[in-house]
């Protein structure tokens, strides 16, 4: 993909520096409701798996604690130094394994898993023998043997070379770290210090040849970073070569997230500074060789989500960006998200309530969501410009059975600015980004969410991140 920062004049950044959801599902978990319930996601997901037996599956499991806490974080984590509050944890979590199991049962339904991915908090802080005894549990909900892949989040503190060589003998193929910046001053203001060199001491030949891939998380817009620094911070991502990158934004609101709290904010870089470190890391990662991969992700040639995007499989859900294998996903734990066929739903945020749940034999949900026709429609049109900057009116004519130029006839009227502002240009069948565009997807993007503020304003913190893949 190409790009043009050097058209990011700050005056543009202003104009367009409004908030606005990351889109990793539509609608966003604003208008999800506590009205949703295990019945609707038992339906869902019987409607999904009759209408395909074998549809392919992801799973994904929220490990809620961490070593350490990071001030940056907004994931729902818990500092814990105690294996015994872990193992309990983990019991609760493997009666509501064996509760998804039964679901499935009831359904007479084998469920087809192909990719899992554990989150948190920190995954990587269980010991081997608790990763162990968790992948045992989980096998007869899924065949890990078969699996085309399974991530570990990984923080570098908990983990040496040799345990990694043993998470990879227990089936996992992908490790994603968490870095965010590698430098010291911005490092020991978010409270999470590690250097690049112990990250390349644990990156070792044979751990590379041990896995599928290694993926970077990385944020922009930490306290006392500068477009220098990051700089600095992406061109040692590119001497340790990750076979893919993701960049994220970092979101302040300490009065949701009291971690946050130490950080000041006369400490972050303002918006025009930090819409500019994103824009010089796409580039410095894009003239490295990476592949720019929708609004947040870098991929080598060869890794699966640039050959997705060749073949045109690209997918985006709360994952962030995947190889298409599947669009459904099953969450478990607390807080995890669930999205498949037409239903969202999100696990409590309660450990308490998420306890009291799973052992009442309950599905422990907080809230959810079922897709109307139009928000589907919609969705088709946000995923697709998110995934390929493009969007082709035929294509969702045929598919929805609708004339998109009718349909959308005031969301089209709306993409008129950003024509004149040279981010959108019109083609024969539809519209794509422009070189500069790729920049401002997701406020092309919110010209097709219905629920977004008519103004284009969001209220403070309106728009909570909800990207389910831990940062910590």
């Amino acid at each position: 993909m190409n790009t043009q920062s050097a058209s990011l004049t700050p005056e543009l950044i202003e104009k367009y520096s409004v908030q606005g959801p990351y889109y990793t599902s539509y609608p966003t978990g604003r208008q999800w409701t506590g009205e949703f319930g295990a019945e609707d996601f038992r339906r869902g997901l019987e409607e999904l798996v009759r209408s395909d037996p074998n549809v392919p599956l992801s799973l994904y499991l929220h490990i809620p604690f961490c070593k350490r806490r990071c001030r940056f974080c907004f994931c729902f984590a818990e500092v814990t130094r105690s294996r015994e509050k872990i193992d309990e944890f983990l019991g609760v979590l493997f009666q509501e394994i064996q509760l998804v199991r039964r679901l499935f049962d009831s359904l007479g339904i084998e469920p087809n898993f192909r990719e899992i991915h554990l989150g948190g908090g920190s995954p990587s802080y269980l010991e081997i023998d608790q990763l162990k005894t968790l992948i045992e549990h989980l096998r007869p909900l899924v065949d890990v043997a078969s699996l085309d892949e399974f991530t570990l989040e990984t923080d570098a503190i908990t983990v040496t070379s040799d345990k990694l060589l043993q998470c990879r003998d227990l089936g996992i193929s992908r490790l994603s770290f968490g870095i965010q910046d590698f430098d010291e001053q911005v490092q020991r203001a978010i409270g999470r210090v590690q250097s690049p060199e112990l990250i390349a001491s644990l990156m070792t030949p044979d751990v590379r040849r041990s896995f599928h891939g290694v993926n970077f998380d990385l944020m922009y817009g930490l306290p006392f970073q500068t477009r220098q620094s990051f700089r600095e911070t992406i061109a040692k991502v590119v001497d340790l070569s990750p076979s893919r990158a993701a960049i994220y934004s970092y979101f302040h609101m300490p009065e949701m997230y009291p971690n946050q709290g130490p950080i000041q904010q006369a400490d972050l870089p303002g918006t025009a500074e930090k819409a500019l470190i994103f824009a010089d890391a796409v580039e410095a990662f894009v003239r490295n060789g990476y592949e720019f991969i929708g609004i947040d992700h870098f991929s080598r040639p060869g890794d699966d989500l640039a050959r997705a995007k060749d073949v045109g499989t690209l997918l985006r859900h709360f994952m962030g960006y995947t190889a298409g294998r599947t669009p459904h996903l099953i969450g478990l734990g607390p807080t995890s998200i669930s999205g498949f066929g037409d239903c969202y739903a999100h696990n409590t945020y309660s450990m308490d309530e998420y306890r009291q749940a799973i052992q009442a034999g309950r599905l422990p949900l907080l809230r959810g969501y079922r897709m109307t026709e139009d928000d589907k429609i919609r969705w088709a049109v946000i995923s697709r410009f998110l995934a390929y900057m493009s969007v082709e009116f035929r294509d969702l004519d045929e598919r929805f059975g609708i004339d998109c130029r009718s349909y959308f006839a005031d969301e089209l009227a709306g993409l008129e600015s950003f024509v004149d502002d040279g981010l959108v240009e019109w083609t024969d069948d539809g519209f794509r980004a422009t070189a500069l565009g790729v920049f401002f997807a997701r406020h092309v993007c919110a010209r097709f969410d219905r629920y977004a503020p008519v103004d284009g304003r969001a209220k403070k913190n309106q728009f909570v991140p909800a990207i389910q893949r831990g940062q910590c």
